[in-house]
């Protein structure tokens, strides 16, 4: 590919097959898959919509300092808000049902 005559990546800072599917259905081709591997620490007391950003912003910058300045880094996240809070991804099946 090129952009503004530059030869470009880009790169989902994602490991999500969903996430991968949909860019493919875009018609991105040729995708490089590079999951953050970071811990996640959302903005205490931000609304969802900061914290979705602020997170996904992470990701993009930890996986854009595996590439050269040309790639186009692709981040994403989901949180799920209930009266309030931030609820994390559950460890079991138990902690999901609650």
């Amino acid at each position: 590919m090129v952009w503004n005559n530059t030869e470009y990546s880009i790169v989902l800072a994602s490991a999500s097959p969903r996430r991968l599917e949909l860019m493919q259905m875009l018609g991105f081709k040729n995708l490089i898959v590079c999951p953050a591997v970071g811990e996640e620490y959302p903005p205490v007391g931000a609304p969802p919509e900061e914290t979705v950003t602020a997170i996904s912003q992470a990701k993009a910058r930890e996986v854009a300092a595996k590439f050269p300045e040309t790639a186009l880094i692709v981040a994403a996240d989901t949180i799920v808000w209930l009266d309030g809070k931030v609820l994390g991804k559950p460890h079991s099946t138990e902690e999901a049902c609650e």
